[in-house]
């Protein structure tokens, strides 16, 4: 904008009086202000997200959160998530208050009291998108054995391109209706013309029409790369290189070709495969070409030819340019920047004031707001713990420290994913090298932020200070139904689904689908409010979030889905949901009360149960009517005398007795499954938002619809 304003010479004595000035002046506003022309709707999402403002704009739709402690008054707008008009298929509405957004390889779930306004918005703006859009988006798999027709996938953005004519002497047509139809006799888009022609992933070919629906006309960041790899142009525009476009070409058609001396030269060096010093031929600026900006070295080592491997090794002066070859100056500008705050970061350079935190969220939030610099932050990491010669004695560890901090935060591009991996598996297997254990974390971290999206919450001070003392990882506390605890050690990565299989597997459970039945909840407002995690979500992320809104959370591990059948042998499994199904059984949820008297074997069932529960608590003794009143249903319970009861007990004293408390709970959960109308707890409620007033007792919270108090989603 500044730059515009330079060129019309435009200040505050010198107004706009010309319309394309001004239609520019807007133009760039739109495109470079793009929080600022939005519409605004306060909204909220799963915890871990921080998600408290939607925004919708002309490009799409943006997470937003307000960020404190900025030097603007009312604090600062930081962009969590970004998503394109192209990437929604649609939008609804299941409940009040509740946005489903259906994207092509997820959902987003958000909870705003100003749904409906947001969906209309969203959708006038997707229609009007799609209006004479030569885009589709695949709604199913197509994968044809036939390699005339264009193979993809659910979600992929095709080019529709005109539908090439047939050979001299041949006829193309389809069966519609059980007849066939020559395509040539038909309108291009008619409703029975049955089958398009396009272009993804460098393939051309024809394919069903019935399998996609109109998309809005993505731009070149947003369009797909692979199957599964990500956004093409994001490869081009994190390396900023032609170099790197030409590749996603070649991966798009086939195998990558090497051919050194084409990106560099005849003299270029046929180097292995995926190595750094491979990416830095490739991708690197020219060694032996000076600054841009013309300033000499002055170093010994700047009067000589500069080679790659110059490049890819310690330095102690900053640099004057940026290790990739960025097209835009400011990105360049902004390299330097990064390399000297690196610098600091390492102890190599002085702090001039700003504490170790400091740096290191001046990185963080460079790479989070420029994704184009994000390889650059890597490859300039690389460089310094590469045959680190520094005078500081723990420049290297540092280094290595912040790469660690980096890949838990920030992905690369698939451009550099294979090389900066093939790195930190050569030093990770080489035991003789040092920093081989942190580099194999460096891996995890990476591999991790590739699935899951990486860390939201900058790392506290004292994490910092633990993390650069060589302690990665905490203890914390999780509570199972019954007010069993489990202290987890949690790491810089963990996220829910980990602690989700690691408890499992404490309980003999170890098939992929019994881990979906399972779900982490954050329990603040001592315990009024209950709130499910995302399987994607950072355990420390939502850690620092509450500790900043409640320091009383709790995180309770809970059975949410009854699928799979019950398992009696492992004593953990067997006690944790005793004591999840008990709080449900008392109040009734599992049985229907009948009209009159209960029939005998009903009477009999629920007697037993009462005595298995007595048996659980490691008695002997005969129970007193008090302590039978307490192991019935209360509805069930008044249908006869208390004595009546006690009686019906005592006639399963001698039976439980031969049983240890283990058995008792074991059998407790046969018996209530066989006795149920079904499994054991029949909701499928797989995940839900907010879960108030309830019982804040650990063990209260069971599924979706018992714990909102809604008993008739139980039929059992």
């Amino acid at each position: 904008m500044k730059a515009l304003f330079a060129q019309n010479q435009l200040d505050t004595q010198r107004p706009l009086v010309t319309e394309s000035v001004k239609r520019a002046v807007v133009s760039t506003a739109r495109d470079s202000w793009e929080v600022y022309f939005s519409r605004l709707f306060p909204a909220t999402g799963s915890v871990g997200t921080g998600v408290q403002i939607l925004a919708v704009s002309h490009t799409g739709i943006k997470l937003l959160r307000m960020d404190r402690g900025s030097r603007e008054a009312g604090g600062q707008l930081r962009v969590l998530r970004t998503y394109s008009f192209a990437d929604i298929l649609f939008v609804t509405i299941p409940s009040q208050n509740m946005l489903e957004f259906n994207l092509a390889s997820e959902k987003v779930i958000l909870f705003s009291a100003r749904a409906h306004q947001v969906k209309t918005l969203v959708d006038d703006f997707i229609l009007e998108l799609k209006k004479d859009s030569d885009y589709v988006v695949a709604v199913r798999n197509f994968l044809p054995e036939d390699p005339s027709l264009l193979a993809f996938h659910k979600g992929d953005i095709i080019h529709l391109q005109r539908l090439e004519p047939p050979r001299m002497g041949y006829s193309a047509g389809c069966v519609v209706r059980k007849k066939v139809v020559y395509l040539e006799e038909l309108r291009p888009r008619g409703p029975d013309f049955g089958w398009r022609f396009g272009t993804i992933h460098g393939r051309v070919g024809r394919f069903p029409s019935e399998l996609v629906q109109p998309a809005a006309a993505p731009d070149f960041l947003q369009l797909p790369a692979e199957p599964g790899r990500g956004r093409a142009a994001a490869v081009a525009a994190a390396v900023a290189s032609t170099a790197a476009a030409r590749e996603v070409g070649r991966r798009r058609e086939g195998p990558p070709v090497r051919t050194g001396s084409a990106d560099r030269g005849e003299d270029g060096l046929a180097l292995p495969p995926y190595t750094m010093l491979e990416f830095a031929q490739k991708y690197f600026r020219d060694p032996r070409r000076r600054p841009q900006d013309g300033l000499r070295l002055k170093s010994k080592e700047g009067r000589e030819s500069r080679t790659l491997e110059d490049m890819l090794c310690f330095t102690k002066t900053p640099l004057q340019e940026s290790l990739i070859e960025l097209s835009d100056s400011s990105l360049n500008k902004m390299a330097t920047d990064m390399f000297l705050a690196v610098m600091r970061f390492m102890g190599d350079a002085p702090l001039k004031g700003q504490s170790e935190l400091d740096v290191l969220c001046t990185l963080l939030k460079l790479c989070g707001d420029h994704e184009v610099m994000r390889d650059e932050c890597y490859c300039q990491v690389v460089k310094q713990i590469t045959d680190n010669t520094s005078t500081k004695q723990d420049s290297c560890q540092r280094g290595w420290r912040l790469l660690y901090i980096v890949a838990a935060y920030h992905s690369c591009s698939e451009v550099l994913q294979p090389h900066l991996i093939r790195f930190l598996q050569d030093v990770s297997r080489t035991r003789g090298l040092p920093f081989h254990g942190i580099a194999k974390a460096c891996e995890q971290n990476l591999q991790k932020t590739l699935r899951f999206g990486g860390r939201l919450e900058l790392p506290s001070s004292m994490e910092l200070r633990a993390m650069l003392a060589g302690r990665s990882s905490k203890r914390q506390l999780f509570l199972l139904p019954g007010g069993l605890e489990r202290h987890l050690k949690i790491k810089t990565c963990t996220v829910a689904l980990d602690v989700v299989e690691e408890i499992c597997a404490e309980m003999a459970l170890t098939r992929p689908e019994a881990f979906h039945e399972y779900v982490i909840f954050v329990v603040t407002n001592q315990g009024q409010h209950v709130c499910p995690l995302s399987r994607s979500a950072y355990i420390l992320d939502v850690a620092s979030e509450m500790e900043q809104v409640d320091g009383g959370y709790m995180l309770w591990f809970r059975r949410v889905l009854w699928d799979q059948p019950l398992k009696f042998e492992n004593e953990l499994y067997v006690t944790m949901h005793y004591n999840q199904a008990l709080p449900d059984y008392l109040k009734g949820l599992f049985s229907s009360v009948p009209a009159s008297r209960p029939s005998e074997q009903e009477l009999q069932q629920v007697s037993k149960l009462a005595s298995l529960q007595h048996r659980v608590k490691d008695h002997f003794y005969l129970p007193s009517l008090r302590e039978v009143q307490e192991y019935i249903p209360a509805l069930l319970y008044h249908t006869m005398a208390g004595s009546a009861w006690l009686n019906l007990v005592s006639q399963h004293r001698q039976q439980t007795q031969a049983l240890s408390p283990h058995q008792a709970r074991a059998q407790f959960l046969e018996l209530q499954q066989c006795g149920c109308a079904g499994p054991l707890h029949p909701c499928r409620q797989p995940e839900w938002p907010q879960l108030p007033q309830h019982d804040p007792r650990p063990g209260a919270v069971s599924c979706g619809g018992c714990a909102r108090g809604e008993p008739a989603q139980c039929p059992g």
